[in-house]
Parts: C-alpha cells; structure tokens; sequence
C-alpha cells in the first residue's frame, strides 16, 4: 500500500505541475546554428519554459502553448488568433451582438478575411468554439493585444519557411468605432514580449529589438542562434538584465551591453 501511494503522489507531482528555479539552468556556450549543440536545444520539447515576475523575483512555470490570447474593452472582447501559415485575425466579441460595429468607417458585418476565405482549419479545430459569434476585424495573425499607457496594440505576423515578417498597429475605439493602422513594419515575426517602462522588449523568431515610447524600433540583436528554438516569454528586471526563455533553456541579455549569455535546462 506504501508502494502504491508513493507512486500516485508521484504521479500527481508529474502531471500537475513542479517548483523550478535559476538553479535548473546552468549556463553553456552559445552553439551554432544547426550544430549538435543547436540541435539538442531544438529537440528539447518537454523542456519549454516561462518566466514571469512575482514581487520582483523570477517565477518558473512550464510553457503552454495557445492560440489566442483575449484582451477585455467596454463594449466585449477582443480576440486575436495565431494559427501560423494557417491563418489568423483580430476578432470581436460584442456584450450586444444587435449593434452595429464600424472598421475604419466600413460596416464590421461587410469585413471579410483577406487571405484563402479565412481560417484554414478543420471544423473540429478548438478555435472554431473560442471564435463562435466572433466578428473579424482584420486578418492576419495576432501575437499579442496589450495596453500602454492610454492606447491598445497588436502585434503579430509570421515565421514559416522562407517567410519572416511582423508589425505593430494600433487601435482605437469608441463605442462600437474601431480604427486599426499600422505603426510599425518589422522584419522578424514577435514571438514572446514585455512591457518595461513602457517600452517593448521584443523577442522575435530570430533577433532582440527594443520599441521605444515613441515607437521606434532599436535592434539589439539579430540573426540569432535561437532560430528555431521558439522564444516563449521576455522579462525584464532592468534595462541590463532581461530574460528570455527558449526551447532548452532561457538567455540572459545585457541590452545596453549588447551582452549575451545562454543557460540550459539540467
């Protein structure tokens, strides 16, 4: 019986979750791009992790991935997807669904997707239930939706193949008013972020950049070795020390340096 419940509490520890910290990491030369060392890193799936803060300090969770990320306004929800080369798009859950809703001045029930007529997802997909009497607002994958300061972002794009591009808009709303434009066209598509003093620190599937509070965009880094290695979250303690989490492990930047060290996952 011994046996039995330390196998179950075993179990439970696996599945439901473990406490990790800096000590798990120890730190290790940077590999080249495609190199055993690189490909280790590539191959580490079940070592994915998060970095996020909690009274100052780093917390360590386990990566989990999704697809949409949700960011509450007075009048419902907005919903931005991300299905990679199959599609993605701002949406819009309206509190009442009866009004109508303008896009740039241009009725939101006449917006229609840019790409292949939408979604290229199958009907069982997942997304298909998040986005049920969801309107689109604008096609194109969606990274992220954030707030800073009085104003609402976007950023999105896309990594795949021979395809790598990005960009920021804004939104606008008022009431049932929406007006999206671009601000920033990026040559990296984002894949994880933070927001320091209201700047962007920018992760993105292949450099570090830093979009100041007048929207300009300074790169720290590009052509990276973690190509490939999914970046899947930035936090920042200061502007010399900022942490970014990849497949195997997390890299610590000194931006102002232009520093870098990597550490893998024990």
């Amino acid at each position: 019986m011994k046996i039995i419940l330390m196998i179950f509490l075993f179990n439970i520890s696996f599945c439901f979750g473990q406490n990790y910290s800096l000590n798990d990491f120890e730190e290790c030369k940077i590999p080249e791009m495609e190199s055993k060392e690189w490909y280790d890193f590539n191959h580490s799936s079940d070592k994915e992790f998060v970095f996020s803060l909690e009274s100052g300090k780093i917390k360590i969770s386990k990566f989990k991935y999704s697809s949409y990320v949700e960011y509450d306004i007075d009048s419902g929800k907005l919903i931005g997807v991300n299905m990679g080369e199959f599609g993605g798009g701002l949406y819009y859950r309206q509190k009442d669904s009866t009004k109508i809703f303008y896009v740039n001045g241009k009725n939101g029930n006449d917006i229609q997707p840019r790409f292949f007529g939408g979604l290229m997802v199958p009907e069982r997909n997942p997304i298909n239930k998040v986005l049920k009497d969801c309107k689109l607002l604008q096609s194109g994958n969606v990274q992220f939706i954030f707030g800073i300061r009085d104003s609402i972002y976007l950023l999105g794009g896309l990594s795949h193949m021979v395809l790598n591009s990005g960009r920021l808009c804004t939104i606008k709303y008022n009431t049932d008013n929406f007006f999206i434009s671009s601000a920033l066209n990026l040559e990296d598509a984002p894949s994880a972020m933070s927001i320091y003093k209201d700047c962007i620190y920018l992760a993105g599937s292949k450099g570090f950049y830093i979009i100041d509070k007048n929207l300009k965009l300074k790169t720290i880094f590009d052509n990276l070795f973690w190509y490939g290695l999914y970046p899947t979250s930035v936090v920042v303690l200061d502007k010399k020390n900022v942490f970014v989490t990849i497949r195997g492990g997390y890299v610590k930047i000194n931006p102002e340096e232009k520093k870098i060290k990597l550490y893998k996952a024990k």
